[in-house]
């Protein structure tokens, strides 16, 4: 008697969708970092936030953002030295970074580009 115990089971075959982007903030203002995380998460981005120099770069290392906002005002190494150092690390040399001017708000044409960065 045959049996279908041999039979591959079946699988779905729903195709899955991409997360969003996910975007690296470095900020160590702690009010404008706040409104440009929840604007990238209203405009459905994934957002990871780093208050210094050091913690952006070891969140960058682990999580591989897609871009890397980096604001001027970080508490311990200087923006322009973190991102020297971002550029020449082998695991994140890759990824691009945006300096941001001070303000709370992202500019519509960064948030635009963003989105993009997913499609």
């Amino acid at each position: 008697m045959p049996t279908d115990l041999h039979r591959a089971p079946r699988t779905s075959t729903v195709p899955l969708e991409a997360p969003p982007p996910l975007v690296l903030i470095a900020d160590g203002d702690g009010a404008s970092r706040d409104v440009r995380e929840a604007q990238l998460r209203a405009a459905g981005l994934r957002v990871s936030v780093a208050r210094t120099g050091f913690e952006a770069i070891v969140k960058a290392s682990c999580q591989v953002p897609s871009v890397i906002l980096l604001a001027g005002s970080l508490n311990d190494i200087e923006a322009m030295e973190t991102a020297r150092l971002l550029t020449t690390c082998p695991m994140t040399s890759h990824i691009p970074i945006v300096r941001l001017k001070r303000g709370g708000r992202l500019p519509q044409r960064i948030l635009t580009r963003l989105r993009r960065v997913g499609a």
